[in-house]
């Protein structure tokens, strides 16, 4: 090599890396406009996202109810059993919807409007309670009632600031059109169900389209094939289980008479997304509000049920609603669901763990594939090196 391209080889990499450099320091320093066209562009494309989560909750009755129809000695009905099965799911569907519509959001409104009524009350009876307390209390020596006037008052004034209530105002607006996109993605999920196989192949095709050589091809469909995996045993499963600590929880709160029961479960049931400390959250959460508005004789018996249950679920009732582990570090998923909580907010905390999953099992495919051409060159090159001395020793 000549001299003077030596010397340009030789500042190709410095080149290269200057620029992976500009582009991380470009990506930091615009970081929250990039998060933010993310997340609109995740707006736009919510229905799509419903349709793909509701599709994998859909999945087992769907496929239950075709397997059904298919044993069916009538032709048509089991040569057209996935439309049938679509047909009775959406109409299920629907009748589940509208009872939800009539009678759980109705109680559930009701439980948050009341909740919303009662806290000033239960808030002038905490504080009476921290006034009286006797000066040589442990509790009087940190003050924590003027520390709690203090607070509220801050909470108070950021609620009631002009921005603060268009915020709140686009946040109901913003529910609003998250449920216009739920409602459009459980018909969309229908649609997936139904041509489930279509789509299949055609990113089968897409796939090889896309990769030439056969290796990747089949290296690239057992990546899909293990993400698909992955998303089905956390969604579905984890859907499954949230009902059951819904119902369980409810239950529960309900025997002790607690109010705004429904309200607690639902809290129960959503943050049983979250693995390892939705539980506790939950439980801290439910207990909190059962010592405000009852008295520590239901508190007791309440947290002793909901602390049994959840040991119950956590080993016996969600281990065998997945099957199949996971199979991920707790401090993974624990700083998946900060980082997810931290830029996504609680879709952020949900999706942590099925993405951290996928991520890892990528990675060590990856390095399993890496070891294996490795060995495979060193064999390659162990027998080259092995004929060559043959073919030396035979010119001897």
């Amino acid at each position: 090599m000549k001299k003077e391209n030596f010397e340009r080889a030789k500042w190709i990499p410095i080149f290269v890396l200057a620029v992976i450099l500009m582009l991380i320091y470009k990506t930091i320093d615009n970081i929250g406009q990039i998060t933010s066209a993310i997340g609109n562009f995740l707006l736009v494309i919510s229905p799509l996202l419903y349709g793909v989560l509701f599709s994998y909750f859909i999945y087992i009755p769907h496929h239950a109810v075709e397997k059904l129809l298919k044993k069916i000695k009538v032709n048509f009905i089991s040569k057209h059993a996935r439309g049938f099965s679509t047909i009775i799911i959406f109409l299920v569907l629907i009748v589940v919807v509208g009872i939800i519509l009539s009678f759980i959001l109705p109680i559930l409104f009701s439980n948050l409007i009341s909740l919303a009524n009662a806290v000033p009350g239960y808030y002038s009876t905490a504080m009476s309670y921290l006034d009286n307390l006797p000066d040589d209390s442990v509790w009087a020596t940190f003050d924590i009632a003027n520390t709690i006037r203090s607070s509220s008052g801050n909470i108070l004034n950021t609620v009631l600031n002009p921005a603060s209530i268009e915020q709140i105002a686009a946040g109901i607006m913003n529910f609003a059109g998250g449920v216009f996109s739920a409602i459009m993605g459980l018909v969309i999920s229908l649609y997936i169900l139904l041509y489930r196989d279509k789509i299949a192949a055609f990113f089968k095709r897409l796939n090889r389209a896309v990769f030439k050589r056969e290796g990747r091809i089949s290296r690239t469909e057992r990546y899909v094939v293990q993400v698909n995996k992955v998303l089905f045993t956390f969604i579905a499963s984890k859907g499954l289980d949230s009902v059951i600590n819904f119902t369980v929880a409810t239950t529960i709160l309900f025997i002790f008479g607690v109010p705004y029961a429904l309200l607690l479960g639902m809290i129960a049931g959503v943050f049983n997304f979250i693995p390892y400390i939705g539980s506790i959250i939950s439980v801290f959460v439910i207990t909190l509000i059962t010592l405000i508005t009852s008295d520590v004789s239901t508190v007791i018996p309440v947290l002793i049920s909901l602390l049994i249950f959840q040991q119950i679920d956590g080993n016996f009732i969600e281990p065998r609603i997945m099957k199949s582990s996971l199979k991920i570090n707790p401090i993974l998923v624990i700083l998946g669901v900060i980082i997810g909580g931290a830029y996504l907010g609680i879709i952020g905390m949900f999706l942590a763990v099925p993405i951290v999953v996928i991520v890892k099992q990528l990675v060590l495919e990856y390095i399993t594939f890496t070891e294996v051409e490795k060995n495979e060159d060193a064999v390659s090159d162990d027998v080259a090196a092995d004929v060559k001395v043959e073919e030396v020793n035979e010119e001897r």
